[in-house]
Order: structure tokens, then sequence, then C-alpha cells
């Protein structure tokens, strides 16, 4: 909040809201930026960006319809977010820690130090000269930060769980927490730190899982929750080492961020946007307003000029890409959480997480009509289409067979409850081939598609099974940490046998084929691995982009991305120049 505006973060797109008579938004303008938005700062006139592919942007918000970016700075990826004291600007810069910027010159901020604290710091917030660090797997830091050339750790406190926000008032902090394991003390911790070399625990209030952000006023902790405790908890924390809850606004979606003004607090929830909740009635936190966010796109699929995209909670959304330079969207359709999308004579067939499968007429882009829909047991993660019958990656439901030879009524055929986790799937010939995160790949006979048969399985010995494509008789896996892209023999389908791997630097999560080039996903960065001698696969370029990608799709010399928070990225084929 600043000056009667409201600034949030949607992906990478800074949305603006006026306030007027106290209980009235109105959206005014809303500004591209080059990476994921993980925090905002407002002070005065100027607007702080924490930019998470690894920058602080620094926006002259005078005119509030009209934010101009004066200055900048780059710092290590993955920043988490940003807050500013005396000119100075504090980041939780991930792996890199702690960073102070000196920001007394706007247009020229400046890097005075960084303090590598000993995990991943998510979050920063700064009392008197003290910087709290939230720092993950290594509960709370206390930074001595009075001469900011040399910042000192002078006190932490371990903690269960992953620590993710902090907060604090009077002379506590606040932390919030998500368990790791099932038995953790996550939720709300306080500590005394009056005395910052020694923080003492004084309280805890235990959720179920647990809470990604915490601001504190007037006696009252707001967290934002996550999981079975996602949307606002609102905590009595007078007696700090007896805090209860006063009440909960539930949402179905996990929450980011909290901030508190007035009698206001701004609950992000990601791709669902911002919501508004009068906290004056603490007992019921009612939700006054609703500001939709961009979604986070999960999956798509090119066909000609148009690109369908599976776009989280908010649905299906159809762009019109003749002009990769100028997109324009023709329409879109609200499902519960669209993670992916195939599309055939003039229907799209969505993977619709736990609802199931839904059937769209996407005859005229324009006029979206729903046909026809599915539950399927587990979490609909993946579709491919084979003439009238839809294969479905269904989580932890396995394998699903559905037949649409009348698309109106589909019916279930068969179904397979594999070991692990269903991510991904693909056909070829009789067989469907599961990619099954830590239980590795597994081979579906389903050459009677209402009696499907595990055959056969593959399991890597490192990593975990996420994307999959099949060109001929070679099985092109996506296999995370530690493992990277393994190519598979599949000749024989009952007897898998394992070619070679090319270990990726990072995470491989998906996968997409092209004559002898496999295109990987590798967490931020696309790398293209030419496999013509698949006894030795070598990487031939990369690119980094602004966030995780999600799904590859190859259309007419372009290479389509799904990059989560980012949208949709568009890249000629011979622009994956290597970083």
């Amino acid at each position: 909040m600043a000056n009667g505006h409201v600034y949030y973060g949607s992906g990478g797109v800074i949305r603006v809201l006026s306030v007027t008579g106290g209980n009235s938004w109105a959206a005014i303008t809303s500004l591209p930026n080059a990476g994921i938005i993980r925090g905002l700062h407002a002070d005065g006139n100027l607007l702080y960006v924490a930019d998470e592919s690894g920058s602080l942007n620094i926006l002259d918000i005078t005119e509030p319809a009209k934010p101009e970016e004066i200055g900048r700075v780059t710092l290590p990826s993955q920043v988490k977010a940003v807050t500013i004291k005396n000119h100075r600007a504090y980041i939780a810069a991930g792996w890199s820690g702690l960073i102070i910027v000196d920001i007394s010159k706007p247009e020229k901020p400046s890097v005075i130090q960084s303090f590598k604290t000993p995990g991943f710091a998510r979050d920063v917030y700064i009392h008197h000269s003290i910087a709290l660090v939230a720092n993950n797997n290594h509960g709370l830091r206390l930074i001595d930060v009075s001469d900011p050339v040399s910042p000192v750790e002078i006190g932490s406190h371990d903690m269960e769980g992953h620590a993710f926000g902090v907060h604090s008032s009077k002379n506590y902090a606040y932390v919030a927490s998500i368990e790791k394991n099932i038995d953790d003390h996550a939720g709300l911790t306080i500590f005394d730190i009056s005395d910052p070399s020694t923080p003492v625990k004084t309280g805890l209030y235990k959720m179920e899982y647990g809470g990604e952000r915490v601001w504190v006023e007037n006696d009252k902790a707001y967290l934002a929750g996550v999981a079975n405790d996602a949307g606002l908890v609102i905590i009595d924390v007078s007696d700090p080492s007896k805090p209860f809850k006063i009440s909960r606004y539930h949402d179905a979606t996990c929450s980011e961020s909290v901030a508190i003004s007035g009698a206001h607090a701004y609950l992000s929830h990601g791709d669902e946007g911002l919501e508004i909740i009068d906290i004056n009635q603490p007992e019921k936190a009612p939700v006054i307003s609703h500001w939709n966010a961009a979604g986070k796109t999960r999956g798509l699929h090119v066909v000609d000029t148009l690109a369908y995209v599976a776009n989280g909670y908010k649905g299906l959304r159809i762009l019109d890409i003749s002009n990769p330079q100028a997109v324009n969207e023709l329409g879109n359709h609200d499902t519960h959480r669209a993670l992916d999308v195939k599309v055939m004579d003039s229907k799209a067939f969505l993977a619709d997480d736990w609802a199931g499968v839904k059937v769209l007429d996407v005859s005229n882009p324009g006029a979206l009509r729903e046909i026809s829909r599915i539950d399927t047991p587990g979490t609909a993660e993946k579709i491919v289409l084979a003439g009238t019958t839809a294969l479905v990656a269904d989580g932890e439901g396995g394998l699903r067979i559905i037949d649409f030879r009348d698309v109106k009524k589909p019916r279930n055929l068969g179904s397979v409850e594999t070991e692990g986790y269903a991510y991904d799937i693909q056909q070829n010939n009789n067989y469907a081939y599961l990619a099954a995160g830590k239980a590795g790949l597994r081979i579906i006979d389903i050459s009677n598609l209402m009696a499907p048969l595990e055959v056969a399985s593959y399991v890597p010995d490192k990593g975990d099974i996420r994307g999959i494509r099949i060109v001929g008789s070679r099985a092109y896996l996506a296999t995370g940490y530690e493992s990277g892209l393994h190519i598979v023999d599949i000749r024989n389908p009952k007897e898998p046998k394992m070619i070679n791997n090319y270990d990726t630097p990072r995470a491989a999560r998906t996968v997409q084929m092209n004559g002898p080039h496999a295109y990987v996903g590798d967490l931020k960065w696309l790398r293209v691995i030419d496999v013509s001698d698949s006894s030795a696969p070598k990487e031939i370029a990369s690119r980094l982009m602004p966030a995780q990608i999600d799904s590859i799709s190859i259309n007419q010399g372009k290479v389509y991305l799904a990059t989560h928070d980012a949208g949709v990225m568009i890249m000629e084929m011979d622009d994956t120049v290597v970083e």
C-alpha cells in the first residue's frame, strides 16, 4: 500500500489498484516485469520489486497509473523477498543468503554487501539493527546489520519444518513455517529476541500444515496458510506464550503472502489472485473484494496458429499466435485447475486436477462451451488422445482409460493403479507408458482397453521420472535431480533397457522431441540435447527462462514453453543460444 493505492505481483506483472472511499478498489494499470515478482515494498513514491530472476528493480510511482522504472541492480537468482529501512534494501536471496543494497540514489542502486546464510533465505524483516531471516531448513537467523559493510550473525534458533516467513513486533520475532515431516510442529513460532544473541522460543501455534508468510499488528498475527490451512489464519498473540486462533478465512488454494493496511488484510493466492479481507471483524474475516491474477501456465497444445493453454485455476485460454510479437487472447473458460490440454476435432480435452477430465467445444474460441466432464479418482495431471480414447495420468489414481465415442457421455473403460504417482503419459502401439515419479517408468499393455495390464517397469538408480516422450523404439525420460535425461530402449516393452543418460545440471522435469533433438525443461533452463547418437548424447544449446518450465510444445519451427508463473514463452528453433 502507498498513497491510496495497492500494488501486487501477478507472475511477471505488477498490478495497481486505486482505493476510494475506504472499501472500494479499482484496477488502474498493470506493468510487465522482466522476471517473476516475489516481493514488493512501497516507500513514499518508490516501489521496490524483488525479481526472482535476479534483480532489485526500483519504480517511480508518483503517478500510480504510470509507474516507471528508474533504477535496477543485478543480483543472484532466487530473489525471494525485499524490505526497506533507512535508505537500504535488504534482500532474502535464496542460496545467496542476505544481500544489502544501497538505495540512497534510487537511479543507481548498488550492492553494499552479502551475507551467506547456512541455508536458503526465504524472507527478511528488520528489527532495529537486526535482520531477521527465515532460512528454510535452518530456522531463524539473526544478523547484525548496524554496519552494512560487515554484517555478522549474532544469534539463531533451529526449528522443525521449513521457515518461510518472518515479522517482528515489540521484542518478539514471529516465524511462519511449513511442515517438512508429518509430525513437525509447524505453523507460527514466537521467539523472544530482547537479547538477539540468544533468541528464546516462547510460544507456538501449531497448524496442520503451516503458512508461508506472517504479518503482526495490534497483538494479532495474520498468517497466509497453505494446503489444509489455506487462506487467512488470525491468531491472538497478546500473550506470546499462549497464542490462540481467533478465526480463519478458508480458501481452496494455497496463500503465498499477506499484508495489513488499516482495516484490511491483503491476501495473495498466487494464480488465484488477491483477496481483500475485512479485519475489523476478526471473528468472521469476510472477503469483501477479489482481484484476479494471471494464473499459472501448466500445459499447452499448439495447433496451427492457435495455442491452447492449461492455465491452472484460470482454466483454458486460447491464444492467437499468428504474430508471435503480438499474441492475442481469443477466449477463455474457467475450470477447477487445468493442468494439461489436448485438442482434436474442435474439442479440447482438459486434465483438470481432482475434477477429472473436462471436454470443451472450441470451434468458436470466443464462445467456449462445456460438452461433458468425467471424474477420476486421483489428480488428472496429463492426457493423451488415441482416436476416441483418452489415456490419463491420474496422479495417485495411476492410469485411467476413458471412452469418448459419445463425447457427451464419456465412460470409464479400464484402469491400473500403479506404484508411485502418475505425472505424465505417452502411448505407443498397444502400450501406455507412465512417468510415475520415484516408481520410475511403468509400462502397461492396453491391447484390451477394458483390462489393461502392467507388464514391466524401469526405475533409475537416482531421480524421479516426471516427463516422457517416445520416438520409435526409444523412450526419453525427464528424471529429475542427479539423473537428467534417460534414453531407454523399448523395442521389447516387456524388457526396457537403459541406453544412456545425460545428467542435466538442475532437475529435468519435462521433455519434448524434435528430430534428433531433445528439448528438456531443467527447472528454469531449456536445454537442447543432441540424441542422434543415443550412446553419446550432448548438450548443444541452452537458455534461461524467467520461471520453471512445465510443458514444451514444438510447431512450425517455433518452441512454445509453458513457464508456470511467467505464462507462454515463444522462441524460434535457432534462438536457444548457449548462456
